[in-house]
């Protein structure tokens, strides 16, 4: 191999490995964002999820669910829909909770995130899917479906 194309190649590889590394330092500042935002959207569903579970409490999902959510029952239907899951799978034990962000947009100068949450939770008769929905919007997370399913 002559020194010219030897000289070529390890410049071209150089610029690679420049370029990809500038790339993901890029990324970097959007990855982190988006961890935080997980975070935070992990902590709220933990929370939130042995707070209604505790008690199998509609008063406290509705307040905590968007407006749309909200009026798409009556709280009586929320309530009925939680006893039933009560009935079936007896006290909220405990819980593995994971989110992930599902979409963000801009809408009016405002940006909204979406997040998937899901608990394996453990309950005294068995083990039960909940999944919540959950928008960030005017700085506060909001459930927009909240669901439980046996496993």
């Amino acid at each position: 191999m002559n020194s010219g194309f030897k000289f070529g190649v390890i410049v071209f590889a150089v610029m690679m490995l420049a370029c990809c590394g500038g790339f993901m330092f890029m990324l970097s500042p959007v990855t982190a964002a988006i961890n935080k935002k997980e975070k935070e959207a992990k902590q709220f569903g933990d929370t939130y999820t042995r707070q209604i579970l505790k008690n199998f409490d509609a008063k406290a999902l509705l307040s905590l669910s968007t407006p749309e959510y909200a009026s798409s029952f009556r709280p009586e239907e929320f309530q009925k829909s939680l006893d039933g899951n009560k009935a079936a799978l007896g006290q909220y034990i405990s819980g593995k909770g994971r989110a992930s962000i599902s979409g963000s947009e801009r809408k009016d100068d405002k940006s909204l995130i979406r997040a998937k949450y899901e608990n394996q939770g453990n309950f005294e008769n068995g083990k039960a899917r909940v999944r919540i929905d959950l928008i960030y919007k005017d700085k506060k997370w909001s459930i927009e479906m909240f669901s439980i399913e046996p496993a």
